[in-house]
């Protein structure tokens, strides 16, 4: 009996042991490869907890051989596009092609860029970047992998080692991160100047102008269908259709964004077609149709101009040209793109915006240190007003636990939390009541906003519209599904 005891508890040190040598084996991975994670958040999209889980799921922590040998994080195979180095291993199948890169750096921006040009996970970009948990369902379901418990077991690693705390770091905590200088000049987001060039390469001008007699303006920072419709008092599905889209995009400032149906010809005769250029591009540069850039060369639906070969907008041509896939052309992007990345941090990031990240305070100094720049903070926002200064410099670290510390202790809306004002005007949770009413969502005192659903209405430009998110317009009408029809009429007021 006593040496079963012993033995049992030799089995229990040996087990904590275990436990606790991959515990520390996840978090050593973790600080490696965050800011990687975080970064691109900012400049795709992808939740940094989303790919820090994958990570440590599809890398074996950092240890499989796929991601030691192959610097392949996220088991991503081969595919028919990819042209780089390649490495074989059994997976589902028997001697399976596995992408091959030169860096971990190079794994975790190819990751990210496999997300974006596939479009099986688009959904998932117009989910908040904080619902993890959406994020993780989503990737199974549209079959990432084939281990049916893959959700649970991406949500199960961010809840332990609390990843979620990074998808709220925003774009300055990101350059406390980085390491670098808060001193660069933001960039101004207003109305371009008349002699600036846009992105198409035309001169742009103030509000509406003609580009090959047909009306255009020049997208500004942010801007979208649904803002060119609002501003210019068009449906939203006519902006798509004027553009060749078909779901809301961000324009790009300085983007020519066509207000009127485009002509069946151009002012120019021929065009040299460049290595990433699609005929939706020609079309958007020249202001001449899809429609009419194709039947003058020959060119079906599914086709596209190879890099080089000449298209015709004025006369029709005799022979036909060599043509490529729209998916070849978007995988020279995406690889440009990525090697674009990998040279460079990027930009100033994009704020990640979304309505149910809570305010945070922002990071402070150790009370050991010497007084530095004042660091304002706003009860909204977290916002560093001061540079910090060398002597005081905050570390990786600090800015997270600083994050940490500062997270709410429950994600419940605040509309969900009876307040009362205290003698100094702040608000303080009243002790919970036992209420045997629910309280009606729309006081009776605060008329309710309808919208009434026009032909090119989405829920997510509805929602956008009215400043609230898919799920709560969902909530507001009792909808089980994301389907509409013409005429009806949606609550779009809480």
């Amino acid at each position: 009996m006593k040496h079963s005891a012993l033995l049992l508890l030799a089995l229990f040190i040996s087990f904590s042991s275990l436990a606790q040598n991959g515990s520390s084996l996840k978090q050593t991975y973790v600080e490696q490869y965050k800011l990687m994670a975080i970064e691109n958040m900012h400049r795709t999209g992808v939740p940094a907890s989303i790919t820090l889980a994958q990570g440590l799921l599809e890398s074996g922590v950092g240890q499989s051989p796929l991601a030691v040998e192959a610097n392949n994080h996220f088991g991503i195979k081969c595919h028919k596009e990819w042209t780089g180095p390649t490495f074989t291993m059994d997976d589902d199948e028997k001697d399976e092609c596995f992408r091959k890169y030169t860096s971990a750096l190079d794994s975790y921006l190819d990751h990210a860029a496999f997300l974006k040009s596939r479009p099986r996970y688009s959904e998932l970009f117009k989910l908040e970047i904080t619902d993890y948990k959406g994020w993780a369902q989503g990737l199974k379901a549209a079959g990432y992998a084939t281990n049916p418990n893959y959700a649970p077991l991406l949500i199960k690693q961010i809840d332990e080692l609390g990843l979620a705390d990074y998808d709220r770091v925003n774009p300055t905590q990101l350059v406390a991160l980085q390491g670098k200088k808060k001193d660069e000049t933001p960039i101004e987001t207003g109305a371009l100047p008349a002699e600036q060039v846009s992105f198409s390469g035309v001169p742009c001008q103030e509000g509406i102008f003609k580009y090959n007699k047909v009306k255009v303006v020049c997208a500004k920072a942010g801007d979208s269908p649904l803002s060119i419709a609002e501003t210019y008092g068009l449906y939203p599905w006519q902006v798509l259709s004027f553009n060749d889209l078909v779901d809301e995009v961000r324009f790009k400032e300085g983007e020519l964004v066509y207000i009127a149906a485009k002509r069946k010809r151009a002012e120019i005769a021929q065009h040299a077609v460049g290595e990433f250029e699609s005929v939706r591009d020609l079309s958007q540069r020249y202001g001449i149709s899809t429609g009419a850039i194709r039947r003058k060369n020959q060119l079906r639906a599914s086709e596209e101009f190879a890099a080089g070969e000449t298209a015709y907008f004025i006369q029709k041509r005799a022979v036909k040209p060599n043509v490529r896939s729209l998916a070849e052309i978007e995988t020279l992007r995406s690889e440009r793109d990525r090697k674009d990345a990998a040279m460079q941090y990027p930009a100033t990031p994009p704020v990640v915006k979304s309505k149910s990240a809570p305010a945070y305070a922002a990071p402070v100094e150790k009370a050991t240190a010497k007084p530095a720049a004042a660091v304002a903070e706003k009860s909204s926002s977290l916002e560093i007003k001061q540079p910090i200064v060398k002597e005081a410099a905050v570390t990786a670290t600090e800015v997270i636990e600083t994050v940490r510390k500062a997270a709410p202790e429950t994600t419940k809306p605040a509309a969900s939390v009876n307040t009362k004002p205290n003698s100094v005007g702040e608000k303080v949770s009243s002790d919970p009541q036992p209420a045997k009413v629910e309280t009606p969502k729309t006081p009776a005192n605060k008329e309710v906003k309808k919208h009434t659903v026009v032909k090119g209405d989405t829920l997510f430009n509805i929602s956008r519209r009215y400043g609230i998110t898919v799920a709560e317009l969902k909530e507001l009408n009792d909808m089980q599904s994301n389907d509409i029809s013409l005429g009806m009429a949606l609550i779009v007021s809480k």
